[in-house]
């Protein structure tokens, strides 16, 4: 059963790829429902480690600044249940904080807290999730079902023209345009003619 802290963000990917319950077949499996989509999701989920969370400072007049609100680089959080199992901040002493001081707003990636930091330093640990890079795979699995038997073929009569393969051009099409916002995949590559240490 697919997690019920990721039920908003596979309702946005659902948006995003036009993807409905039954939106396609294969033999007895329809597509998509939630625990599919999930599992898409989770391919292109980013497991963040204890990042440090930038402080947004708030002019409160009279020259003084208050820090409620923090930032992380990252967005599309999957939401806490409650505990501390899936997101959760610590302190610069590696105690976690108490979810009562704080509210999350997890598409964003912002932390608010009801009383001002004081430059105190939080880290949050949690579920960072790719949403364009999951809706780009969905539309290529439509584009494949499509090019493999999903009525993707062209006929016509003296009269009129039917070019259904036009369908799965527009869902590659569909599958390029959320690629070109996905984020970017990066890996280290390391060159086994060359010594690391000998260059420090």
């Amino acid at each position: 059963m697919a997690r019920s802290t990721l039920n908003e963000l596979i309702e946005i990917v659902r948006g995003y790829a036009e993807a409905g319950s039954a939106d396609f077949s294969i033999g007895t499996v329809n597509y998509w429902d939630a625990d599919q989509v999930q599992r898409v999701l989770d391919r292109h989920r980013l497991d963040v480690y204890q990042e440090p969370i930038q402080m947004i400072p708030r002019h409160t007049g009279g020259g003084s600044i208050a820090y409620y609100e923090h930032q992380s680089r990252h967005d599309n959080f999957e939401q806490t249940t409650g505990g501390t199992a899936i997101f959760w901040l610590e302190d610069a002493a590696g105690d976690n904080a108490s979810t009562a001081i704080y509210s999350v707003d997890y598409p964003l990636g912002r932390v608010t807290f009801s009383q001002d930091t004081a430059g105190t330093a939080y880290y949050l640990t949690g579920r960072s999730y790719d949403l364009y890079g999951a809706a780009a795979e969905m539309w290529n699995m439509k584009a494949s079902h499509q090019a493999g038997g999903g009525a993707g073929f062209d006929w016509s009569t003296d009269n009129m023209s039917v070019k259904r393969s036009q369908v799965k051009q527009q869902y590659v099409e569909m599958a390029h345009y959320y690629e070109g916002m996905a984020r970017p995949r990066v890996i280290q590559v390391d060159r086994s003619d060359i010594d690391p240490v000998a260059l420090k």
